[in-house]
């Protein structure tokens, strides 16, 4: 297949084939939604074991998670976790970056909104299952979603400022992360955190394992937002997601040709799978994470060919090799 494969275009495809999404009008959630932000950076640092019990009280669980997982510095282990908070509130760059935040994001009802049209197909596909509550937080760029645990998700404001953002260094950034840094992935983001903590991590560590596991995530993610288009859920551009689609057979072949379903994540391999900003070993021009893509039109088929699954014994399914089998995927030349 020549280098170029990607320049082929398709205007028409660029979302795939699509099945009607649920009626979830009927379906009652409530958003729970907290500005830990605010709470952080209203305590008084000179008083900060009294004001870390009272912030406690308030966050039982996120606050020690704040502290172990975004505060906690491993090469300074003697640190106490008074003295982690109080310099991280007093660092200039922090205030700097908390006050951008809270001008651009001040007013959270637009997330509320979409959040609530989310939690509700959450709870078509999982009805015996409640949404968590959305923590919201500045986190000085550690992570920007995250699934604390079954009732918690967190979401780090300061990775949602624009791709521009003066904070966003382009040596640690580079362009196709910086690109997602902006505020319509922000739904897609928290989406993407509550699948993978639905779906687990990969159950081996081979390709194909990674491909069906994120391909999974992806499934789900596209249930919970329907409406939201595949460039943003893949976090690639429109030319990119309309080459994916419009070259999908190739793209599989050239898999199978390399021989690399079955060879451990490496160095060699791994932009299939992890981010990155090509994935030159497939084509020069296929984008990061298209296996993952690829483990999406998979999850697809299967679920075309067995369409009685329900979203959690598609999140259970473990055998990569028998869930291949039974998708039968093939895919049509474009």
């Amino acid at each position: 297949m020549l280098s170029g494969v990607f320049a082929i275009t398709c205007w028409g495809c660029i979302g795939g084939e699509k099945d009607a999404a649920p009626d979830v009008s009927d379906i009652q959630v409530s958003v729970r939604m907290q500005r830990f932000e605010t709470d952080l950076f209203a305590l008084d640092t000179s008083n900060i074991t009294t004001e870390m019990a009272r912030l406690e009280q308030k966050y039982p669980v996120f606050l020690p998670f704040f502290l172990s997982e975004v505060l906690r510095d491993p090469g300074n282990p003697s640190e106490t976790p008074e003295q982690a908070l109080s310099g991280f509130l007093q660092a200039p760059q922090v205030q700097k970056l908390y006050d951008s935040c809270r001008t651009k994001y001040a007013d959270l009802a637009w997330l509320e909104r979409d959040l609530t049209q989310m939690f509700r197909y959450f709870k078509y596909y999982f009805p015996q299952k409640n949404p968590p509550t959305v923590v919201t937080t500045i986190t000085e760029l550690v992570g920007d979603a995250y699934l604390v645990n079954d009732t918690l998700l967190m979401l780090s404001l300061d990775y949602f400022m624009g791709e521009h953002f003066p904070a966003y260094n382009p040596d640690y950034f580079p362009d196709y992360l910086r690109r997602q840094f902006r505020q319509e992935y922000m739904t897609t983001k928290l989406a993407t955190a509550l699948a993978s903590g639905m779906a687990g991590p990969p159950k081996g560590d081979k390709i194909i394992d990674f491909m069906l596991n994120n391909g999974k995530i992806l499934y789900l993610v596209d249930c919970l937002l329907p409406a939201v288009p595949d460039s943003i859920k893949m976090g690639y551009t429109r030319e990119q997601m309309e080459g994916c689609y419009a070259n999908e057979a190739e793209v599989w072949a050239r898999l199978l040709q390399i021989n690399v379903l079955y060879t451990p994540v490496n160095n060699k391999n791994q932009k299939i799978v992890m981010p990155s900003p090509a994935s030159e070993i497939v084509f020069k021009e296929a984008p990061g994470e298209i296996g993952n893509w690829v483990g999406w039109q998979i999850v697809k088929a299967y679920m075309k060919r067995n369409p009685d699954t329900t979203m959690e014994q598609l999140m259970n399914f473990s055998d990569p090799q028998k869930f291949l089998e039974q998708a039968k995927y093939k895919p049509k030349r474009s």
